[in-house]
């Protein structure tokens, strides 16, 4: 039996790895249309836990049309394209820890993205690009703590509407973020890891209330630590006078 589970793993493993190799080719040489098509095929066959991880999967798709064509992109998007279906697939046993460095990871992509398209200039496509890249991140906060809250039967009309009212908070919160950024006379990179370490407290200090696993000595440790890396940032960077 203990051989036969193996035997159904190390299949899934590489039919996974198998699409994403599809997934970051498909992205390379086809227009973005048809490799939308094929990914949402890659994904979405077999369905079995489809729903977990959609967020991320629409998240990098949209990250995907953002980006400019290149072999380490595509290496990179095949990677997490791997990554999600391992947790969809329910091959990565800590899911939730898996699922918070994902989301890490495409929020990192997505303040990046939105910094290297909108070239520094402030406009209406600065605010639609900045409301997809709120969405995006609140999006993925709002997926992971639906996905590992404790719920119950017992739980409240109220507590499902507070839940909501985060996700909008979230939202508008790593919004102003993004604007703001636009702002710093900085090189886009520079501009990304500034306001990414910002959104990171949003992103992990949201759903660990929610879980009810915040304490005053994990939100220090976590400032502590987001504000020392924000001032080595800040300090190396080259501010454009």
């Amino acid at each position: 039996m203990a051989e036969k589970l193996r035997s159904i793993l190390k299949r899934t493993n590489w039919s996974s790895l198998l699409k994403a190799v599809i997934f970051a080719v498909a992205w390379w040489v086809l227009p973005f249309w048809l490799f939308a098509i094929i990914a949402l095929y890659l994904y979405f066959v077999p369905i079995t836990g489809a729903g977990k991880v959609s967020a991320p999967f629409l998240v990098l798709l949209w990250i995907a049309f953002l980006q400019q064509e290149s072999i380490l992109a595509a290496a990179i998007f095949g990677a997490i394209f791997y990554f999600i279906l391992l947790i969809k697939d329910l091959i990565i046993i800590d899911r939730r820890t898996a699922y918070e460095v994902l989301m890490l990871v495409l929020s990192y992509l997505l303040v990046r993205s939105f910094f290297l398209n909108v070239g520094g200039s402030f406009g209406w496509l600065t605010l639609a690009y900045g409301l997809a890249g709120a969405w995006g991140m609140s999006a993925l906060v709002s997926s992971f703590v639906t996905n590992f809250s404790p719920e119950t039967a017992a739980e409240t009309r109220e507590a499902r509407m507070f839940r909501r009212m985060l996700g909008w908070m979230s939202f508008f919160l790593v919004w102003q973020l993004l604007i703001v950024g636009t702002f710093l006379p900085l090189d886009f990179l520079y501009q990304s890891a500034i306001i990414f370490l910002v959104a990171a407290i949003v992103l992990d200090i949201v759903p660990q209330y929610v879980f009810g696993e915040l304490s005053r000595t994990k939100v220090l440790a976590i400032s502590t630590v987001l504000f020392t890396l924000l001032v080595i940032i800040s300090a190396s960077a080259r501010w454009i006078i």
